[in-house]
């Protein structure tokens, strides 16, 4: 049986505008959670630069962005300090992180967003007002997820999520 999405009972709309900040995991859903390794075993990853953008936007609406990474990996420090996100290291349990990140920041549940793809991001996603998923999640994550995007990890996830949000706030007449 596969969960359903946690708090269900309130529209996925009104959920969406509320949105202030937004946390993610690193490996799979701004990287597609390949790893390369060259022979003096450094480790490498691919990110998508559609989705830098959509962070880039995203904070230059006046809005917070954090990255969740497991502690100690070198790519995620390096993506983080190049993209002027901030990044939070955690030691595989993400909730603990990610509500630290929330009372950091001063928000509620409902105006935090948690995008991730693996069942191990599924207590995250039951304490946020906006739980989403990539669209190549685990099975477990896209059900509890409010919304399931249409992109993977790494191939511009990121930046379809933050465009649904910010469209959500400009008037029916602006154009994006």
């Amino acid at each position: 049986m596969i969960p359903q999405a946690p708090m269900s009972e309130k529209p996925l709309e009104e959920r969406i505008a509320e949105v202030r900040l937004l946390v993610m995991e690193m490996e799979g859903v701004l990287t597609d959670g390949g790893e390369y390794i060259d022979g003096q075993g450094s480790v490498s990853v691919r990110t998508c630069r559609a989705d830098a953008l959509g962070l880039e936007a995203w904070r230059q609406e006046g809005y917070q962005v954090v990255v969740l990474a497991r502690q100690g990996f070198k790519p995620a420090e390096a993506w983080a300090l190049a993209a002027g996100v901030d990044l939070r290291p955690h030691l595989g349990k993400k909730q603990p992180a990610l509500q630290a990140v929330a009372l950091e920041f001063g928000m509620q549940p409902g105006q935090v967003c948690y995008l991730g793809c693996e069942v191990d991001d599924l207590p995250a996603m039951t304490v946020v007002g906006l739980a989403a998923a990539t669209a190549d999640a685990n099975p477990w994550a896209r059900g509890a997820a409010h919304l399931v995007l249409t992109r993977p990890g790494g191939a511009g996830a990121v930046r379809e999520l933050v465009d649904r949000i910010l469209a959500c706030r400009r008037p029916a007449n602006q154009e994006g």
